[in-house]
């Protein structure tokens, strides 16, 4: 809740102060051919990177390709530790039963709604992408303990799928290792929608330095089971945003 609410907060800054700057000398941006920049992507499930590639139509109008590569949470994961009498135990996401990534391929198109007339001013785009989702579901393996027969606990402490029906809170020593359960990863496919509005502020013509923030929606056949006693989910729907570097081209 609290980074959907910081979302929209910044992106209403955003548009109130773009839309309260003076207008200056116009220029001319005919000329472009291409574009490329990437940069942090930030959702309220996750995070990622993004790369995209546009191809200027017109001087308003850019057709966009890009790859998106992002994590996503369930809104109930906390990190904890019901190991925390044992000073080296780790703290783990208790009921977690697998992470989620995605990688989102993307096609789209960026509408100029707002020329910069000021090296200082702020050019506004609306956008909107659609595509295919490549989802990765892997398997959270935890440390568990072993004990003898005098209750003592047997070092070392083997990693193990967690399954909630045998793993509780008295033998749970931590999370495994991060490679644990790449052998057992299943890919799911899926679709997406993406809209928003990207703002861009360089003071140079030919970079790009920008914001660009909306809404996404992920849509998966198969139900995606993160989370222990809850409801497996097909569709996501998240706010966004992403800080962007890059760079325009002429040829």
């Amino acid at each position: 809740m609290i980074k959907k609410q910081l979302i929209l907060y910044l992106f209403l800054a955003i548009g109130f102060s773009t839309f309260s700057q003076k207008i200056a000398i116009q220029k001319n941006n005919v000329g472009f051919r291409s574009e490329f920049y990437g940069g942090l992507a930030m959702h309220s499930a996750g995070w990622g990177f993004n790369l995209t590639r546009g191809k200027f139509k017109t001087s308003k109008i850019t057709t966009l390709y890009s790859l998106e590569f992002v994590s996503m949470k369930h809104p109930k994961e906390s990190k904890i530790n019901y190991s925390s009498s044992l000073s080296e135990s780790s703290p783990f996401k208790f009921g977690k039963l697998n992470s989620f990534y995605t990688t989102r391929l993307n096609y789209g198109k960026k509408y100029m709604l707002f020329e910069k007339f000021r090296n200082k001013g702020v050019e506004i785009f609306g956008t909107w992408q659609t595509g295919l989702n490549i989802g990765l579901i892997k398997p959270i393996y935890l440390e568990i303990l072993r004990y003898d027969t005098n209750d003592l606990i047997i070092d070392p402490k083997p990693e193990e799928r967690y399954d909630p029906n045998i793993h509780t809170e008295s033998n749970i020593w931590g999370k495994g290792s991060f490679s644990s359960g790449f052998s057992s990863i299943k890919v799911v496919l899926g679709a997406h929608l993406k809209g928003g509005f990207m703002f861009e502020f360089s003071r140079r013509r030919e970079r790009i330095l920008a914001i660009e923030t909306g809404v996404i929606i992920d849509y998966y056949p198969t139900k995606v089971p993160i989370m222990a006693y809850n409801k497996e989910n097909d569709l996501f729907f998240n706010l966004y945003i992403n800080v962007l570097f890059g760079k325009k081209y002429y040829e």
